[in-house]
């Protein structure tokens, strides 16, 4: 069950990351066999980790270069409150559109 979590969790993030620049690579040291996906928005940077098996999915993400940006420091709740407020942006930039 827990893999479906986040394998579903997954298809969004990387559905993210094909709207905003992004990169994956292995840049924890905590946690060096899984890669993370970072995720640059105009509201701030996130960033998952990603399991062995659906790092497929995000084979149109970038690798990581030395000259990408270092985690932010950014915490799980910083992360989720910078998505609510691109979230926002998304909503009231659809509405002025209509």
């Amino acid at each position: 069950m827990i893999d479906n979590v986040y394998r579903e969790r997954n298809r969004l993030v990387a559905f993210l990351a094909a709207q905003y620049p992004s990169h994956m690579g292995y840049t924890d040291p905590a946690e060096p066999d899984w890669a993370v996906v970072t995720v640059e928005t105009p509201q701030g940077q996130m960033s998952w980790h990603v399991g062995q098996g659906d790092q497929g999915m995000f084979n149109h993400v970038r690798r990581t270069k030395p000259t990408d940006a270092a985690w932010d420091g950014h915490s799980t709740e910083e992360k989720y409150e910078r998505l609510a407020r691109l979230t926002q942006d998304a909503y009231h930039k659809r509405i002025a559109d209509e």
